[in-house]
């Protein structure tokens, strides 16, 4: 596989960058003095267009980390690409432009683990856009170049299972994490429960039970089709469908009427199988149901199994708890200040809870 970074030419002093946002290249993607960009990256979004964007890998990571957190995917993908032409543009290819693993690693040493981080970024963004091929191959440089970070083989791992892998090759890149990170506890899980998924298999015919290769990207199905498959019990790509089918239905997509019950049931089929993005989804769904609590368990799970877009609704959601919970301390003493018997009653209550669990 062709490593996901790659080089390019270098822009001339009046070249427009490539983005598309009109500006010159010395004033957009990379300030004055940078020596190259990637002819790939995603196009600028809107409100970066003819700003003078850092160019420092660490100040560009920060900036592509507040994309995601704003959820916007486009602006992050352009920022994390930036971040990786500068901090591999040094890197050396061979004639197909793939870098070696010896090099990989001594980068992301030289670096202080940021490559690796950047590389693991851009590919959860490239698994939201759907775009699996590009964040399988993101996912692979990561874990080549750094094979101890945890987070890279979980990346993986998810990736695996969006391409519509085999439940053998996710279980392979889960048992090869696990020889790099021996401790990583939501690797085990994962690997126990592709196991458990495997194990039940074992009657499927072996037509059914085939494996999908890593470069191949399953269709797109039809609605009825792709019911068909969520409710296929035999079926491998069984957790991908009822995820699919789960996220229609939460929505009301493709002609199907909008039903929270049954795509309540439907993404519980694909968080069984393993989906993990599926899970991230159930979390949202519950939230929209009006069950916080059940809600954060799901979006737990699927943060502490690598979906950054999990952890970064988690963090919200404990945010805004936390700031409603000061506003409502703060009405407390208020009122008893104001000498509210049970106000102060409240208050000590609080206290002791909080002192008890210090």
């Amino acid at each position: 596989m062709a490593s996901a970074v790659k080089s390019s030419k270098k822009p001339g002093p009046n070249d427009k960058c490539s983005c598309g946002s009109g500006a010159k290249a010395k004033k957009c993607c990379f300030a004055s003095g940078a020596n190259g960009y990637a002819d790939n990256h995603s196009p600028i979004a809107p409100d970066c267009k003819g700003q003078i964007i850092s160019g420092k890998a660490d100040e560009l990571h920060d900036s592509a980390k507040e994309a995601v957190r704003a959820g916007d995917d486009t602006k992050a993908a352009h920022f994390f690409t930036m971040a990786i032409d500068v901090v591999a543009k040094k890197l050396k290819r061979d004639s197909n432009g793939v870098a070696a693993d010896a090099d990989l690693m001594a980068l992301n040493k030289s670096c202080e683990g940021l490559l690796a981080e950047l590389l693991c970024g851009r590919s959860g963004v490239y698994l939201r856009q759907r775009d699996v091929q590009a964040a399988l191959e993101d996912a692979e440089t990561c874990t080549r170049a750094a094979p101890e970070y945890e987070k890279g083989h979980l990346r993986l791992a998810v990736a695996f299972e969006s391409v519509g892998a085999s439940l053998a090759q996710q279980l392979g890149a889960c048992e090869s994490g696990l020889e790099n990170c021996p401790q990583s506890e939501v690797l085990v899980t994962r690997k126990w429960r592709l196991k458990k998924a495997i194990a039940e298999q074992k009657d499927v015919p072996q037509a059914q039970a085939k494996a999908v290769d890593q470069k191949d990207v399953v269709e797109p199905w039809g609605i009825e089709q792709t019911r068909r498959l969520a409710d296929d019990k035999s079926d491998s790509r069984r957790a991908m469908a009822a995820g699919d089918l789960g996220r229609a239905l939460a929505a009301g997509a493709h002609g199907l009427d909008k039903d929270l019950d049954e795509a309540l049931r439907y993404l519980h089929i694909a968080v069984d199988g393993g989906d993990v993005s599926a899970q991230r989804d159930l979390g949202l769904l519950l939230l929209e149901m009006g069950q916080p609590v059940e809600a954060s368990e799901q979006l737990k799970l699927a943060a502490e199994a690598g979906d950054e877009e999990a952890a970064s609704i988690l963090q919200q959601l404990i945010s805004e708890a936390n700031e409603r919970q000061k506003e409502a301390r703060a009405k407390l003493e208020k009122l008893a200040e104001m000498g509210d018997p049970r106000a102060r009653m409240m208050l000590a209550d609080l206290d002791n809870l909080s002192a008890a669990g210090a």
